[in-house]
């Protein structure tokens, strides 16, 4: 729906040829400086060629989805509302130019025997590397490759460390490249092959392939900017074939075909037999007989037992992946929900006052530090006051009387993948779901957070019962989450109910309907507010995925406003430490 308005609008407001790609509009760019040599070109039928369209004018796009304007040539990214001007009669700006990346790396050479030796890779020569835009670092022992964007400019670097095989990626503040190699004259291919590291784009560059171009994504699987999918738009095939480790979600590659238009997706799922790339090399299995056995990301509705055999074997080859992320400060979680997985919906309920989002800001911060992107909805507390919270337990301790500290530590927070809505008090449905429909597409977003869900009601424009308008809010997350592949996490009030009884599944505001769309339950319970020797735990109620059912204890460090043992473990660590030791 976004993408047919998107069209209609460009069609009805911007007079000039544009081609309708995979991903974008693709129509001339009125504010490069190398626009004035061109005459403009008269309006026609979106039915034109990119090639066409190519030997007319530098190119820019507009993304269907977003609306985001973007132009290589000029390095220009802006709203289609600000970039419409542009079109209009009369409109005059003084140029744009692009302005050239430089490298952070200026001792760069071609490769030497040495650097492919330290690579490891067996058979691989310099000559090999040299011919797929590799250069090598002697002193700080690294190879470096240029990204670029649609335009072929230089917009970032990616770089390998041989040492400990990291990898590193530079870019501009409002760009994002690609690292594509076609082979010598082979630059007019339709078909391409994705992968995340530069590992496995260098054993497939320098395998020849000539029916397949062979793409790097700049962040693995983490994100995919949307300033990278006009350099793939010419291509007709894509075929992920993806490395997967412990930080990543080993189905990754479908929440990017979606971004990529799912119709010309296929896949390499990650089995014993098929592996990634550079595994693939080192057991000598033949990567274009691997190649061949790619099936298409997108399913029919109905489908057989013979179309999943494969994605069963891959779960079944892959389980800890599939798994999900795993806490680090919350090793019982572990033990029952198995770990963090895409796609599903918790629910996390507790008395008023029990520390609802206080844990939950600690939940969200554990897996963001593991590289798991999240969105916050706070509508009860202000993201200022928030932010602090996720600071202070980031830190472990306050940094009120420490604040020569604070920068450091601000900048070490800004470093985590964590987003923040605007809105604050009570808010309708349609606007939070297109914002986070919105940063789900330009930030991969794998965790929504939503404290709490009973801001979202009476605002709306259902009227009448209550209860039948949170079901259809709490139908809406469960549809998002599914779709998307997004992890969505609703925080919400229970019933009144008497102080000394436990609360269940059923002590959820709401109809039922709450717990049976939800993956997990989670509850706190807090005894202590009737009982002298009362516990406060978080009891998993329900848990769709496994089945396991349990509690954890809940020990409050308020200086680290942290429910974690082992942080608690490191803090009295640390105070030891600064305890000298008793005279002898």
């Amino acid at each position: 729906m976004k993408e047919r308005r998107t069209h209609h609008f460009c069609r009805d407001q911007i007079h000039v040829a544009m081609h309708y790609g995979h991903t974008c509009l693709q129509l001339e760019c009125r504010l490069c400086e190398r626009n004035n040599k061109f005459e403009p070109v008269a309006a026609a039928a979106t039915t034109t060629t990119p090639t066409a369209l190519r030997a007319q004018a530098p190119q820019a796009y507009i993304n269907k989805r977003t609306g985001a304007f973007i132009c290589p040539n000029c390095d220009v990214k802006t709203s289609l509302a600000h970039a419409l001007a542009a079109y209009q009669t009369g409109y005059k700006r003084a140029p744009i130019k692009f302005v050239d990346y430089k490298s952070r790396f200026p001792n760069l050479s071609n490769v030497t025997s040495e650097a492919c030796e330290a690579l490891g890779l067996k058979g691989l020569k310099e000559a090999q590397l040299n011919a797929i835009g590799a250069q090598y670092d002697a002193e700080q022992q690294l190879l470096h490759f240029k990204l670029r964007n649609a335009a072929q400019k230089v917009v970032g670097e990616k770089v390998l460390h041989l040492s400990d095989r990291s990898e590193q990626t530079f870019q501009g503040s409002c760009s994002s490249g690609l690292l594509i190699h076609s082979g010598s004259g082979s630059g007019n291919k339709s078909k391409a092959v994705l992968v995340s590291n530069l590992l496995d784009f260098i054993v497939l560059a320098t395998q020849n392939i000539e029916t397949h171009s062979i793409i790097c994504l700049p962040h693995a699987l983490q994100l995919l900017p949307q300033e990278c999918l006009p350099g793939m738009e010419r291509f007709k095939e894509l075929v992920f074939w993806l490395h997967y480790d412990a930080t990543h979600s080993w189905d990754a590659a479908r929440a990017f075909a979606q971004k990529m238009d799912e119709k010309r997706c296929l896949l390499i799922r990650p089995t014993d037999t098929e592996p990634a790339p550079h595994v693939a090399l080192r057991r000598r299995l033949n990567v274009r007989h691997i190649l061949a056995k790619a099936t298409p990301v997108r399913h029919k509705s109905i489908t057989t037992f013979n179309a999943l055999r494969n994605d069963i074997l891959s779960e079944l080859q892959n389980i800890e992946k599939v798994n999900g992320v795993k806490w680090k400060r919350f090793p019982v979680l572990n033990k029952l929900l198995k770990g963090h997985r895409k796609g599903e919906l918790t629910i996390l309920t507790g008395p008023t006052g029990s520390g609802k989002t206080t844990f939950t800001s600690e939940y969200s911060l554990d897996l963001a530090m593991q590289g798991v992107t999240t969105l916050w909805g706070s509508f009860e507390i202000r993201n200022t006051r928030l932010a602090a919270t996720l600071l202070r337990q980031f830190v472990g301790y306050p940094l009120d009387d420490k604040l020569q500290e604070f920068d450091h530590w601000a900048t070490e927070f800004e470093r985590l993948p964590m987003y923040f809505m605007t809105f604050h008090g009570q808010q309708p449905l349609k606007p939070v779901l297109e914002a986070i429909e919105h940063a789900q597409y330009v930030h991969d977003i794998a965790h929504v957070i939503i404290d709490n869900l009973q801001f979202m009601m009476g605002v709306s424009s259902y009227r009448g019962d209550k209860f039948w308008e949170q079901d259809a809010i709490i139908a809406a997350f469960r549809g998002f989450a599914t779709k998307h592949n997004v992890h969505v996490t609703l925080v919400m009030h229970p019933r009144k109910e008497r102080q000394e009884d436990e609360l269940t599944t059923s002590s959820v505001f709401g109809t039922a309907k709450a717990t049976q769309e939800a993956d997990n339950v989670l509850i706190i319970q807090d005894k202590r507010l009737t009982s002298v020797r009362g516990k406060k735990y978080l009891q998993i109620a329900k848990n769709r995925y496994s089945g396991d059912l349990g509690i954890m204890p809940l020990e409050f460090d308020k200086d680290a406003l942290s429910y974690s043992s082992s942080v608690q473990s490191a803090k009295r660590k640390r105070d030891r430490e600064k305890i000298p030791p008793n005279d002898a």
